[in-house]
């Protein structure tokens, strides 16, 4: 099963901007009322569910969970929060991660995720910039940063995306941040300028693994495509880190031609199922145009939908 994304009513979150994430139903907020949760207070957290063991069955699909705090750290291992009503911190992986919306915002942040929700990424990258000025924690700043890095990218300042990419990059990153990452999954994405293509080809060879991997993705549709593909594969096989080295395998599957497709259809399937919740949307839109583009449109459709009704966050490329 592709996406097992339910809440504790079986309610699906569903959001579509930022701002609004997540529009939680009227069963899910009387569920969080009998808990004691106050919904109106602290951070909120989405976990996808534990992921069954060998001993237990898989078949009925296990809730996703929220949790309401304050959260004191997150990086590449685990996020610690303070859940409300208890002083002591609890500790989740931070591959369960799936989406957090932050309590407390300030003007500065406010008004830029509304213009990042309304795709006014120019105005939005200002304003995120701005934000990061004000040196919130390390957790948020480097929220802000993965929004901005998006920004950058889809307002054709592709340096300046790869320069934020390279910042976060010095850090561990949580898979919520590389799911983030300014990523072409599509094949007409990176290539809107010639700018985009210098400055991917000036990056490709960065120390930092992630600015390879999103330089190499924007260069699959370029002249470049043989070295994209080198990179591609150099950080397929980069044991340091797992969570790129997959990234960079399913970008790579760009690469398949359409007669090959449903051929290897399956394979991506069993793949994707592999990842992390949060690390499975911008895989499963390369899978879509692949299908598509393979006159595989049934399949196509299919995990469109699932997608649209059930996606894990708002991906910046759910607008489209």
């Amino acid at each position: 099963m592709l996406f097992r994304r339910t809440t504790e009513t079986k309610v699906t979150p569903s959001w579509t901007s930022l701002s609004t994430a997540p529009r939680i139903g009227l069963a899910i907020l009387m569920t969080l009322s009998l808990m004691g949760i106050q919904t109106a207070w602290g951070d909120k957290v989405w976990l996808e569910p534990m992921r069954p063991t060998a001993a237990q069955s898989n078949w009925y699909p296990q809730a996703i969970q929220m949790r309401v705090g304050e959260i004191i750290s997150l990086d590449a291992k685990q996020i610690s929060i303070r859940l409300a009503g208890d002083e002591k911190e609890s500790l989740f992986a931070a591959h369960r991660v799936i989406w957090i919306e932050p309590s407390q915002r300030s003007e500065k942040q406010t008004a830029a995720i509304e213009l990042f929700d309304a795709q006014k990424y120019d105005e939005s990258l200002r304003g995120l910039l701005d934000s990061l000025k004000e040196r919130p924690p390390v957790w948020r700043q480097q929220w802000l940063s993965m929004l901005a890095a998006q920004a950058a990218w889809r307002s054709a300042r592709a340096a300046i995306a790869l320069e934020l990419v390279a910042q976060l990059d010095r850090r561990p990153l949580p898979p919520l941040v590389l799911a983030w990452l300014p990523i072409a999954w599509r094949n007409d994405r990176g290539t809107s300028s010639g700018a985009t293509t210098e400055a991917a080809q000036k990056r490709l060879a960065d120390p930092a693994p992630a600015v390879r991997l999103v330089a190499a993705s924007w260069l699959l549709s370029t002249d470049q495509r043989d070295r994209a593909v080198q990179t591609l594969k150099a950080l397929r096989s980069d044991h340091a880190r797992p969570e790129i080295a997959k990234l960079a395998d399913v970008v790579l599957w760009r690469t398949t031609l359409p007669p090959e497709v449903a051929e290897q259809a399956s394979r991506w399937q069993e793949k994707l199922d592999a990842l992390p919740m949060v690390l499975q949307v911008g895989p499963t839109v390369l899978i879509v145009e692949q299908l598509s583009n393979a006159n595989q449109e049934a399949a196509a459709e299919s995990l469109k939908l699932s997608l649209e009704l059930t996606p894990p966050h708002p991906h910046p490329e759910l607008s489209r």
